[in-house]
């Protein structure tokens, strides 16, 4: 068999949907499949089963292998989610707690008054969303955790080091997944003695860090050569290996990011993090965050029957519609309030379930179109790429478009984090390869038709509502 023959594995393990990519060395889809993925929310508390997460994987891996032979695999997922297990076995202590979950918030409570240290060593927020806080609690929750913690019998990590104590053989992670659990210290590339001591989670129980590409160990034989982030790897399925690419998905939250190339940026109001990292080199991104996307119109979809077939069938006009401030996990950039939770502007008699549902549609666009403005302010764009399923709305990027003034382009790849992922695996078989460059093909480009005046007056409307909501 020649290299034509062999292709590349992606597998990217969501907070719903686990999917699995076949790739050619070239980049080009061959196979994609998936599996969904179960979550135990209630109230606050949202739980994986560990050990079923890992089983997911496993199958995906299996079907893709069973596709034809495997040159490489890559492995991305859900950053922040986090939980406890046994150092000698691999045996799950906890659940895994979602990124979603937020029954930490007692213990970012009490942190309150570091959070400024906590931001200048992390590039992060104080925020329960991430991994600390949860491992934190976690530690506390049976007698005699915190104490193996310490003597390196128990691991406290992110899901991607679960991941890859079963598929590689030993806990491992890189600094995409590291940088969410603030215990990562941003400028050293290394966990932080003085964060671990702050929220209680000892060193000797985190996992290894190593770089996001490379040979990081074998799974049947096959080398598994890339580990990243998932917003991570759609910012690379976009071309953000390069310097000043400007990049939305539409996930379960939507994240906004720009890659800044080999430059560590901060802003006060954004995240700064590891983009991907190699024996050599460190590229890094700044991140806005748009908690709920798709979970606001899962929400607007129970509230009214309505599927996303009924979603901005016509151009969406704010001024015409309910304002929703879409926060089922509370409100990210600019404004960093957690405890903020969903708002519907008072509805009349008249308002239907259409109307209602284009508003959250509306409130989704103009969050997104909060994190590109304080985004704009530090790294400027010209191109707004989106990607995700969200995009099959063209009223909503036609929107985007309108309030941010400047081309959107929808990417051709509605799951770019296998895409990229793809890319980083091929990287990792061959160092100094192309496989980061350039972007995916675009299916749908929309310049603003809007005045920017109406653009203007749309979202000073927005801002005013928004600021009432955080005074009130």
């Amino acid at each position: 068999m020649t290299s034509k023959d062999f292709s590349l594995a992606a597998v990217d393990l969501g907070s719903t949907l686990a999917k699995g990519g076949l790739y050619s060395l070239d980049g080009s889809c061959r196979l994609s499949t998936s599996l969904p993925v179960e979550v135990d929310a209630k109230g606050a508390s949202f739980e994986h089963d560990p050990h079923a997460l890992l089983e997911t994987v496993e199958a995906l891996l299996d079907r893709l292998q069973e596709a034809g032979p495997l040159a490489a695999i890559g492995v991305t997922c859900q950053r922040s989610t986090c939980l406890l297990w046994e150092q000698s076995n691999g045996r799950a202590l906890t659940p895994a707690i979602s990124w979603q979950d937020s029954s930490a918030t007692g213990v970012v409570e009490d942190l309150a008054q570091h959070a400024s240290d906590v931001a200048s060593r992390t590039g992060l927020r104080l925020s329960p969303y991430y991994a600390a806080p949860k491992l934190s609690r976690l530690l506390s929750s049976q007698p005699g955790l915190r104490r193996r913690a310490e003597a390196g019998e128990v691991v406290a990590g992110t899901l991607d080091a679960f991941l890859m104590h079963h598929l590689a053989g030993e806990p491992s992670t890189e600094g995409g997944h590291a940088g969410r659990t603030l215990l990562y210290n941003l400028e050293a590339d290394a966990w932080d003695p003085a964060l671990c001591d702050l929220f209680e989670v000892p060193e000797a129980s985190l996992p290894q860090i190593m770089p996001s590409v490379g040979h990081r160990a074998e799974w049947k034989g096959i080398p598994l050569t890339a580990l990243a982030g998932d917003q991570q790897a759609a910012l690379l399925a976009h071309g953000g290996w390069e310097e000043g690419i400007t990049t939305a998905h539409f996930g379960t939250g939507a994240f906004v990011l720009t890659g800044t190339g080999d430059r560590l940026l901060r802003h006060p109001e954004l995240l700064s993090a590891v983009l991907a990292s190699s024996s050599s080199e460190r590229h890094f991104q700044l991140e806005g965050a748009v908690n709920s996307a798709g979970s606001a119109m899962d929400w607007i979809s129970g509230v009214t029957g309505l599927g996303p077939e009924r979603w901005g069938q016509r151009p969406l006009e704010p001024e015409r519609l309910p304002r929703v401030l879409p926060a089922l996990a509370g409100l990210g950039t600019p404004w960093w309030r957690p405890e903020i939770r969903t708002v519907v502007q008072e509805t009349g008699a008249h308002t239907s379930p259409r109307e209602l549902a284009d508003g959250v549609l509306v409130g989704v666009a103009m969050r997104v179109v909060d994190c590109f403005e304080t985004l704009a302010a530090a790294a400027p764009a010209e191109v707004f790429r989106l990607s995700g399923k969200l995009t099959r709305s063209r009223a909503l990027v036609d929107l985007i478009a309108d309030l941010t003034q400047v081309r959107v382009e929808v990417s051709t790849e509605e799951e770019p984090g296998l895409a990229g992922i793809a890319r980083l695996a091929a990287a990792g078989l061959e160092p100094g390869s192309t496989s980061l460059r350039g972007g995916t093909p675009v299916s749908y480009t929309r310049d603003p038709e809007w005045s920017s005046d109406r653009a203007h007056a749309a979202r000073s409307d927005w801002k005013t509502f928004v600021n009432e909501i955080l005074e009130s």
